[in-house]
């Protein structure tokens, strides 16, 4: 189970960029506050991509500025104008065979003379194609409750008008993303609903009549008569409204027979978006074709004067919108917007949302909002699995070919059909969440290697030698490294290896021997060690000290001892007889480079290491495990220890005075304390050379301990001087070593 725990804990932690990634870009997703900013970055920055578009040709907008106010010497505010010039502006598009003219300005004053509005209402009359705009009122019914009532033009103006209504944005749409196309409970048409209706009654009454005939036959008989006063328009338009939502089948029916029946495009469009609005109509967004004055522009007071033929010809057939441009708005009205391009008025979004009815062109986005949370998961998955798995420089090449990718797609889609992917959540928090991601990924790789690195050279070199050596700032300077510091050196050594070495597989004896050490490696490790040198089954670790440190020389006793019972427990556990044999020195070393500028490595050098090395040797020769100079037991008094007297290792020309560290698993305290003091008395004697007493005294030893190394070695050693076999006179130096295993008396 602790296998699969970690599986599944390694596999979480290699996804764990890409589902960070992933799951942030689900939960801003849903975040309602975000929605408005999302909808300008991503609506601002796909109109600036795709730039302008050409409106239809269908719609002028004739403008009330400031410069027409200077012409006609009319007051600054143009509530205060006149309506005779309104009627003038009538009579001469009623000349010029306008479609449909609709008024972006309010009526609902009546004006001081009567005489104006009567003037007005009845040039209204006699054109019979007026629309005019009304004003909805927020109306407060209770604390925090507010009713939307709507305020007509005068009675006067709105009974000679073919339809009223108002141009409405929605209220949680601080920017003009959309317009509404009905509103209210009874889902009341807006403006540019109205004029699409009477646009596609007077421009394609037959072509619509025959689609309705073959998709539901009689079911829009109402159509057939052309309604001339507002009740008759409204009537009809509810109705259609109501045949439409009423047979969910109906739509598909009409889109198929326009789509079979040869009708010009630009009336297929028309016709299909008035099924559409009446169908599921309440908003729609604005696909802007551009700045202010995108739109053909008349100034009013061009129309409110004597007209040109040419300026009344180029009105034939066209759709006239009139009401205030930016430069001139009355203070009461809130009639300038920001869109994606300029500020505008608000007869030029007016003029925008009939565009896009005409042309079926609204902005749609291309993905439902289920659909939008599955793929900002699934992209920022495939973000952050880059950054997981590349290198940073890979990583930061398919992250800006992703983002530039969905950008050019994007881009692509909304200037084919309007379709609107989301770019704030993927390109502007996702993308660089991988970017810093992949940053962040590739330090940690770079730490975690460095860490690895580290510890396998630690392995190899002192961590304060390690540190030295990267803190210098030339390399060339390796080979010459090295300091002179007192230090402490242990040597160990497998009994019995080679007979073992000869009987196993190599494969297997090197398993074996990584266990072995394994074993001595973790109390070096415990006690500050370092491992300085391994070759076959011989270990040299090293203590380095800033002096003779009696605690770290009782730390150095301790890992052998701890050494020397790991090593019985594995004996136990392979079943093998593999004693360890350890000798410890203490003294001045070199750590430094050893070797050539092409290869070498940091290791100690030094009589110490030499010296430790002979202990370690002596072992076999006095069937001993651990072996210590006194200089290590100096100041040392509870370590237990038996002096062995002074020996001339194999080289030397010095003795070094050398004691046995007993294992606290060896016989009881007094005991031993007992039979030390026994043997130091019988080495005194050795030493006094007064051989017949020693011998003795370690036969005795011997009798009672027979499996004691020391003793038999000083017994055996006692019988070689009762032969004769000893330089004579003068004070004994030691007992000489070779390195052929032969041990004799060496005096002055």
């Amino acid at each position: 189970m602790s296998i699969r725990i970690r599986l599944v804990l390694e596999g979480l932690r290699r996804v764990r960029a890409p589902l960070l990634i992933a799951l942030s870009g689900l939960m801003l997703g849903v975040v309602p506050a975000l929605t408005q900013l999302e909808q300008e970055f991503d609506l601002g920055l796909l109109y600036r991509l795709r730039g302008a578009e050409k409106p239809p040709e269908d719609i002028v907008i004739v403008g009330i500025d400031h410069e027409s106010a200077l012409r006609l010497q009319t007051p600054n505010d143009p509530q205060s104008w006149p309506r005779r010039l309104n009627a003038q502006v009538i009579r001469n598009i009623q000349a010029s065979d306008a479609e449909l003219l609709a008024f972006n300005v309010f009526f609902f004053s009546p004006a001081s003379d009567p005489d104006d509005d009567r003037d007005m209402a009845d040039a209204m009359r006699r054109m019979g194609r007026v629309v005019l705009t009304d004003y909805v009122k927020p109306r407060q019914v209770s604390e925090g409750v507010y009713l939307e009532s709507v305020v007509h033009s005068t009675d006067q103006l709105a009974d000679a008008a073919l339809a009223t209504a108002p141009f409405l944005l929605p209220r949680e749409d601080n920017g003009i993303n959309r317009f509404l196309t009905f509103f209210g409970e009874e889902g009341q048409a807006t403006l540019p609903t109205r004029l699409l209706l009477a646009h596609a009654l007077l421009k394609a009454r037959d072509d619509l009549l025959r689609v309705f005939g073959d998709a539901a036959p009689g079911a829009a008989d109402f159509l057939k008569n052309q309604p001339t006063e507002r009740e008759q328009f409204d009537t009809l338009q509810r109705e259609l409204t109501a045949l439409l939502q009423s047979r969910s089948d109906l739509l598909p029916i009409l889109e198929k027979t326009l789509q079979q029946r040869l009708i010009p495009e630009k009336t297929r469009l028309m016709l299909r978006a008035l099924f559409r609005v009446h169908e599921n109509g309440r908003s729609r967004y604005f696909n802007h074709y551009g700045p202010t004055r995108t739109f053909p522009t008349i100034p009013y007071y061009k129309l409110a004067e004597s007209s040109s033929e040419e300026l009344l010809k180029s009105l034939g057939g066209k759709i006239v919108l009139i009401g205030y441009l930016e430069d001139f708005q009355p203070e009461y009205t809130e009639g300038l917007f920001n869109s994606p391009y300029s500020t505008v008025s608000s007869v030029e979004l007016a003029a925008t949302a009939l565009a896009n009815l005409l042309e079926d062109k609204s902005v749609l986005p291309a993905l439902t909002p289920l659909k939008e949370l599955i793929w900002l998961f699934l992209w920022g998955l495939a973000l952050g699995s880059c950054a997981q798995l590349l290198s940073i420089q890979r990583a930061m090449v398919f992250i800006a070919a992703l983002s530039g990718g969905y950008l050019l797609t994007a881009w692509a889609l909304f200037r084919a059909d309007g379709l609107w992917l989301p770019l704030f959540i993927p390109l502007i928090w996702q993308a660089p969440a991988a970017v810093m991601s992949s940053v962040l990924i590739s330090h940690l790789r770079r730490v975690r290697r460095e860490e690895k690195m580290q510890s396998v050279i630690e392995r190899f070199i002192p961590v304060d030698v390690f540190s030295q050596l990267t803190r210098d700032e030339d390399i060339k300077a390796l080979p010459s490294y090295g300091r002179l510091t007192h230090g402490i050196c242990l040597a160990t050594d497998a009994g019995r290896y080679s007979s073992l070495a000869e009987t196993m597989e190599p494969m297997a004896l090197a398993d074996l021997m990584n266990d072995y050490y394994r074993v001595i490696f973790q109390p070096v490790a415990r006690h500050g060690g370092w491992i300085s040198d391994v070759i076959g089954d011989a270990m040299l670790a090293i203590w380095i000290t800033e002096g003779d440190d009696s605690e770290t020389r009782r730390n150095v006793l301790q890992a052998a001892l701890e050494i020397q019972q790991a090593v019985r427990r594995f004996e136990q556990t392979h079943g093998l007889d593999f004693p360890v044999r350890i000798g410890i020195h203490c003294g001045e070393l070199r750590i430094g480079y050893i070797g050539t500028d092409s290869r070498g490595e940091i290791r100690a050098v030094g009589d110490t290491v030499n010296i430790a090395a002979r202990l370690e040797a002596l072992n076999k020769i006095l069937g001993t495990e651990i072996l210590v100079s006194e200089a290590v037991l100096a100041d040392i008094a509870e370590i237990r220890a038996r002096h062995l007297g002074q020996f001339l290792l194999a080289g030397k020309t010095r003795p070094v005075s050398v004691a046995q560290l007993i294992s606290p698993s060896e016989p009881e305290m007094s005991r031993w304390q007992e039979l030390n003091a026994r043997f130091q008395i019988a080495l005194g004697h050795f030493e006094a050379e007064r051989w017949p007493e020693a011998y003795a005294a370690f036969n005795q030893l011997v009798l009672q301990l027979p499996d004691d190394g020391p003793a038999r070695f000083y017994l055996k050693t006692c019988e070689t001087r009762l032969g004769g076999a000893h330089a004579a006179g003068g004070q004994p130096l030691g007992i000489r070593i070779e390195k052929s295993d032969s041990a004799r008396p060496l005096t002055k």
